[in-house]
């Protein structure tokens, strides 16, 4: 097996990373997911943990450059950071190791359709990117809009890569070393706005045009959802690859905002049961479901009525 996909986790969160090998292995070929336990901790096991999940912890890896610099730096004071910013240094780990390709994934991601092109896509490029698709209008959102620019323009909840891109990775790593955390006036938002610079930097890094892939709360006006002949697609075309199923893409689902994919949600959720867990114990807003179609007229009836002032204003502009 030359290509493999990876996530970071603290151990809290293995049933996450349970229900992302879940859904890839629903494609009928062999799979691996290399699971990096940040806090060294053992995962809560509701079953045998499959043959496919390959857990490692960080300690492992102790000795590998920058894994003990990192772990002195962040560990103690903010887990996350020291958990974010080992994903290029994984994701070298495992190029240097003995794979080819490696798609690192966001514990909380789901698929729902083939994965197979992604790893195609490292065919030509080094780098595999995923726009995050923030909306670019400030018509629309202006938050939103301004976002775009302190939160970047790719998403660190996807990446790929292949041996080319170790360069890069390595880069990435330095930088995360540098500085994480949140330093807005500087540029800075832990991993994620480093990667802003990689297509300038990096030739062969690549942004993938596929509006199917990470999905998320943030991309809702520029990833619109809709139905083709009776399935979801993103803006008419793109059927949905994966899902992020962050607190905020859940709550937008159940308070009715993103409604077409209430349907994958209760995919995830099924799953989580079938694999022995509850999702409600890792995603709190899970609850409100009960009361789904109450919440969802509600808050579907406020955004048509902020799209109409919305509509309004533009036209004000035009007079």
């Amino acid at each position: 097996m030359t290509n493999t996909f990876c996530t970071i986790i603290t151990a809290d969160y293995y049933p996450k990373a349970l229900a992302l090998y879940s859904s890839l292995q629903q494609f009928e070929r062999p799979v691996q997911l290399q699971v990096l336990v940040a806090d060294n901790k053992l995962v809560h096991q509701a079953g045998p943990i499959p043959e496919g999940i390959v857990l490692t912890t960080a300690s492992d890896l102790s000795g590998y450059p920058l894994v003990n610099e990192l772990y002195n730096k962040y560990a103690f004071a903010d887990i996350d950071s020291f958990r974010w910013s080992l994903k290029p240094v994984f994701v070298s780990y495992l190029l240097e190791q003995k794979f080819n390709k490696v798609l690192y994934l966001d514990c909380d991601m789901y698929f729902f359709n083939d994965y197979e092109f992604l790893f195609s896509e490292l065919n030509d490029a080094s780098i595999l990117l995923t726009p995050n698709w923030i909306n670019s209008d400030p018509l629309i959102d202006k938050e939103s809009f301004f976002s775009l620019f302190t939160s970047g323009f790719y998403s660190a909840g996807f990446f790929g890569a292949n041996r080319s891109g170790l360069p890069a990775l390595q880069w990435w790593a330095r930088a995360c070393h540098f500085m994480m955390g949140e330093h807005i006036p500087h540029g800075i938002r832990g991993d994620q706005k480093y990667l802003d610079i990689f297509p300038l930097k990096f030739e062969t890094a690549k942004a993938i045009r596929h509006r199917g892939c990470n999905i998320g709360a943030w991309n809702y006006d520029e990833c619109k959802r809709g139905f083709v002949n009776g399935k979801v697609m993103i803006n008419g075309e793109f059927p949905v690859i994966f899902i992020h199923f962050d607190d905020m893409m859940v709550q937008g689902i159940l308070r009715g905002h993103d409604r077409l994919l209430l349907p994958h949600l209760e995919q995830y959720q099924k799953r989580f049961e079938e694999n022995g867990y509850n999702l409600a114990d890792f995603i709190k807003t899970i609850d409100t479901h009960i009361d789904a179609s109450l919440i969802k007229r509600i808050k579907w009836n406020v955004k048509i009525k902020t799209r109409i002032k919305q509509a309004l204003y533009k036209l004000s502009q035009k007079l």
